[in-house]
């Protein structure tokens, strides 16, 4: 089967039709364009302006941030509970000590 050898428009257009789809996959963009998976990967490589991976790790870093930001709220309602409670048990002591107090 012979080779097939595309221009290198076609080959910047591919790569610039992955990059500004955020939810396509190698796979899809490569079955769409009807090319294998591997040559799409190795002219991102050569032609690519990483944006799309670029975005993907910012993406990626956003979800450890949102991960670590819904944790510590977490944390800060178990506190705010137990606070609450403190305070709850203080104000009945301060109540109790007032009553026995007061002859």
């Amino acid at each position: 089967m012979p080779r097939k050898v595309y221009s290198d428009q076609f080959k910047r257009d591919a790569v610039a039709m992955y990059e500004n789809d955020p939810h396509i996959s190698f796979n899809a963009a490569a079955a769409d364009l009807g090319i294998n998976r591997t040559t799409l990967r190795s002219w991102v490589d050569k032609y690519g302006t990483d944006a799309k991976t670029k975005s993907s790790a910012d993406v990626r870093a956003n979800r450890a941030k949102q991960l670590t930001d819904a944790e510590q709220i977490r944390q800060l309602q178990r506190e705010i509970a137990q606070l609450k409670e403190e305070r709850d048990i203080l104000r009945k002591a301060a109540k109790y000590f007032m009553e026995e107090t007061n002859w």
